[in-house]
This record gives C-alpha cells, structure tokens and sequence, in this order.
C-alpha cells in the first residue's frame, strides 16, 4: 500500500469518526454536594422517575410524599442542538429492581426551584405551578419547610418556632403552599412583619393588634426555656424585609384594582368585608372609597358626613350633591388617623350649614363595615361611643370605575371589533375586546382579571387576536407564518417552519418535525393541525392586571386553549403564555 493510499484511507477514518461524534449525544454531569431531597407541594401528587436520561424514557415507577427521593446530580444531555435537564436520584427500594446501578431520573420540568417561588410572590402573583409538582431543597430544609406549615396554619396551637437561620426562599415555600391566593397570603403578611413589635406585648391597647397577640401562641411563649418565637437578629435581615416586600406589593395591587374587583355594587360590598380581619386593611380600603365623597349620616349628632381636606370643603361638596340642603343641618369632615399600638381612631370636626365650626373630636374607630346602599356603597362604622351609619348621596370618584361607572366604560368601547384593533395599540384592543365582549371578570384566584373568548360565538374575534399579534408574519389575507421559526416543547417534540392558513372559518397550524431528539433517517414530514374553528369547542383566555384596565400599555397574558403537537406553539411562540415561561432547564 503506498503512502497515498494510506493517507487517503486515513482522512476516510477521521470522517467517520468526526460523523459519528457529530451524532452522539452530549451529557453533562453535575453532583449535589451534599445530596437534597425532593419536596413534593402535595402529598397526593406524583413523581414519575425513568430508567435513563433519553426522551420518552422508561418510566420505572411513580413516587410521592411517603417516600425519601434522595436527589444526586443534575443532568444536561444535548442531542442535535436540543438540550434536556433531568436530575438524578437514588433509586428507591421498593424500585431498585427497575433501576441501573441504584440510580433513576425525572424531567426538570416536575420541579419548581425556590428561588422562582420567591420570584413569584415578590410580584404578588398567585401560586400556580402548573405542571411541577415539588421542588429540591436541603435534607434539614425538609423538615423546616413542614413545621413553618403547621404553624402558618395554627398558629395558636403552636409554643415555639425559630426563625433566625430560615432562608427567605424556604419560607416563602412553605407560605406558598399554604396561602397561593394573593389576598389570603396579604393577612399573614400583615400579621408577619408585626411580630418583631409585638414580642413581649401580652395586652396591646389597640384591639387590632391584641387579637393577632390573641392568635400566635409563639408570643405569649417568648421567654419562656424551649419556647416562644426567635426572630432573625435585627428587623433588617433577608426574611423580614421579604415579609414587608411581599407586604407591600400585595396591597399596592390591592388598592389599585379593588374598584373593578366586581362589576356591581354587591359585588364590591362582599370583597370589601372579605378583608373584615385583615389588619387595617377595612381602614384603608375606606379612605380609597370615601375621599371626598358626600354621604347623609345617622346614629351620631350631625347629618351628613365627607372624608376631606377640610371642613369648609366638607360643607361644598354636601352642598353640591344634597340639592335641598336645611342650613340649619350640621356636616361632620372625617380624618382617619392611625395611632401606633393605639389603634385607628376618627378626628370628626363638625360644621354648621352657615360655616360655622362646632365640635371637634377624636373617637376611636373600632370596625368598618360596607353596605349596599344609595345606588352605591354606604358604610356601617363602629365607634367607641356608638355607631354611624353613612349612605352615600353620590358615587365617589374612586368608584366610577366599578358598578355603573364601569358600565359607562364599556360604553365607550366600540361595538365592532374591527375597529377597536384599527384605532388601538394590540394589547390595549385586546383588553377592551375581552372587557366589551368575554366572559368573566376578576378573579380572586390569581389576583387579576380574567376573560374567555368562545370559538363557539366569537371564531372571528379570536381569529383578529392571532391573527394580529406582533409574532405573526400575514404572507396574504388569511395564511402567514410565525416570527419565530423553530420551537420546542417539555414532551421533548419540537417543530420548525411554522405555518397558518384560515379557510372558511378553520384555523390551521403546520411546521415541520425537527427531530430534536436524535432520530435520524427519515424524512422531515410536515404536520398540520386543525386548532380551532367557527362554532367550535375551543376558547381562548385574556389575563391582565386589574389595574390595567385602562392603561395605553396593559401586561396581558394570552393562552388558547388547545396542548396539541402543533398548535401548543401559537402560546409557545406567538403568545409566549405565561405557563410555559416557569418551563426551564436551570437547577
């Protein structure tokens, strides 16, 4: 053989190999030191594990919360320019039997990492972890995460809790898991960042904050060998600031949005005395609704009532709404005042119908409650020396856009949709499509407003919202392609060349099988899928914050109801919805 044939039979070789690898599968290692355990968020909940890190995967067996899913490494394995995260665990005993070399996987995307949790309360959100079903914290994290539950639930049976070496992450877990509605987690909150105050105070003057005394038995305990609560040493560590955070975000998105939590008046009178028990809550929810509001009074001496700047103000605005106005009646101008560990107490100064003052007084304030009442919201409030009872003799300007005043709002919205998307930005014409013509309203269980568009009734409104996404290319009138070309999905499926067409009131999506998982050999096959059509079954979900409702630049969250192969990718790519957005490959 001479040395040309040699050399020839060499680059041969070196091709093959450089093939070969080139088709291989890259993985990536990385141990847990020292090992975590798998926290599942429910005990009723699964974990499927498979034998080895390959899509679909052999699944060997499910677990739960009865069993100790020790977990060892984190596992990236890369086929094609695809990467796919597991993590790796010691195989349990009742399964070893399925396992190689004592070891099992499950996908990332069962998990939720803790620190995505914290994310999602500092933004106020609800916790909703979709498809996750626990997280990976340290084996002593374990055992905190299910004693912070337990007290977070009763705390009046619990004597003792540390605190002072419990990671902000770790607790807001365990508050998660508890409280996942924004609202119910605002009570604790405001219970929470009292604490540091409250220590060591048995009978606290304001009743408020005796009652909280009242519920945490750590406070009574403190001081006591083995018992009571340990804080984290100074009121500016992580866990506390993270409590007032929380704190803060929660009621600002509360205050802004309470107007149009309800679409009528009752409605709001009900979420107005859901917050009866929240601390001060009641208080500042009022001051929203009454500023310079003019209401008629009964149960104290003076017949009409304003919460404003002043007294002669007070006097105008009875005047200007109480047209038949007795100058011989007496106006009272309200000022809530909060008096730390005192209580809430009202400075009422009084004013005849001439402009002279009377009275003046403060007069603790011992609960506020709402009524329907005027054509509007009345108020009930209980003082320390008797009782008010305040109707309203018009709608205040906080309310104009709730009730009637949120009626008036969708009157101005255009009947034809057509022309709310020529005359709008998208996200706002999306917003006073869903308000003007969707089904729903706030929703308490995610802390936003919500609305469903129907295929049944509204095909053609659903058809201009995809249709006219920014993510969407219109090659002609009614077919188009998508911004962005490839995508992949959690299954492990993924699809390039994405296409639309919209024939007769059917609304189709096609790409092209990319392969993403190392199959090769075949042809790549187009697919098309039919993902909703005119009086069909499917819906479409629009999601905003409430106090979004009027906003040039609303945040909205778009999602079609519909998983399939192919058309899961108009909320992958078009919409980027936000359940798809926790579906990462990080630890």
């Amino acid at each position: 053989m001479n040395l040309a044939s040699i050399f020839l039979r060499s680059l041969i070789t070196s091709a093959i190999l450089v093939m070969a690898f080139s088709n291989c599968s890259k993985r990536k290692v990385k141990p847990l030191e020292p090992a975590m355990r798998f926290y599942f968020f429910q005990s009723n909940q699964d974990l499927e594990l498979i034998k080895e890190t390959k899509l679909p995967g052999n699944a060997i067996g499910k677990v739960n919360a009865k069993d100790n899913v020790e977990v060892t490494a984190y596992v990236e394995v890369t086929e094609k320019d695809k990467t796919i995260t597991y993590f790796e665990v010691i195989c349990p005993e009742r399964l070893k039997a399925q396992c190689d070399e004592g070891k099992a996987y499950f996908l990332s995307t069962s998990k939720l990492s803790a620190d995505y949790v914290t994310r999602l309360l500092d933004m106020g959100n609800a916790f909703l972890p979709e498809k996750a079903v626990g997280t990976i914290v340290g084996k002593n994290d374990y055992g905190v995460i299910n004693a912070l539950r337990q007290w977070l639930v009763t705390p009046e049976k619990i004597k003792s809790i540390d605190l002072s070496k419990v990671n902000p992450d770790i607790f807001n877990i365990a508050l998660a898991l508890e409280f996942p509605k924004p609202d119910d987690r605002l009570k604790v909150l405001n219970e929470l960042v009292l604490l540091p105050n409250l220590v060591g105070q048995d009978t606290p003057k304001d009743l408020r904050l005796a009652a909280i005394v009242k519920r945490y038995a750590v406070l009574r305990e403190t001081g006591k060998e083995g018992s009571g609560l340990v804080l984290p040493e100074g009121q500016s560590s992580s866990l506390v600031e993270n409590w007032k955070l929380q704190k803060e975000v929660i009621e600002k998105q509360l205050y802004s949005e309470f107007s149009v939590r309800a679409n009528s008046y009752k409605g709001l009178v009900v979420q107005f005395n859901k917050f009866k028990n929240h601390y001060l809550v009641p208080e500042m929810i009022f001051q929203l609704i009454a500023k310079d509001g003019a209401y008629s009074a009964k149960g104290l001496p003076f017949q009409y009532f304003s919460l404003s700047s002043s007294s002669q103000t007070a006097l105008d605005i009875v005047k200007k709404f109480q047209t038949n106005f007795d100058p011989l009646s007496v106006v009272a101008n309200g000022k809530l005042e909060f008096k730390e560990n005192e209580g809430v107490f009202m400075h009422i100064t009084q004013m005849d119908g001439s402009g002279n003052l009377g009275s003046d007084e403060t007069i603790e304030v011992l609960s506020i409650v709402a009524e329907e009442s005027g054509g509007s919201i009345g108020f009930r409030i209980k003082l320390k020396s008797g009782e008010v009872i305040l109707t309203p003799l018009a709608t205040t300007d906080y309310l104009l856009t709730s009730g009637q005043g949120f009626k008036e709002f969708l009157a101005t919205i255009p009947k034809d949709y057509k022309e709310i998307f020529k005359t709008n930005a998208y996200e706002k014409a999306v917003v006073l499509v869903a308000a003007k013509f969707g089904e729903g309203g706030f929703n308490e269980e995610i802390g936003e407003m919500q609305y469903r568009l129907s295929t049944s009734d509204r095909y053609w409104m659903i058809y201009e919202i995809v249709r006219s996404h920014p993510n969407i290319k219109r090659d002609k009138e009614s077919s188009g392609s998508f911004v962005t070309s490839y995508g992949s999905a959690s299954d492990g499926t993924c699809f390039n060349d994405f296409q639309w067409r919209q024939p007769k009131g059917q609304f189709y999506v096609s790409g092209v099988y990319a392969g993403c998982n190392g199959e090769s050999g075949e042809t790549p096959k187009r697919e098309e899928e039919l993902c909703f059509e005119e009086l069909g079954p499917d819906a479409i979900y629009i999601t905003f914050p409430a106090s979004d409702l009027r906003s040039d630049k609303p945040r909205i969250d778009i999602d079609l109801q519909n998983e399939s192969s192919v058309c899961q990718y108009i909320n992958r790519l078009v919409f980027v919805s936000k359940k798809y957005q926790a579906e990462s490959g990080g630890e």
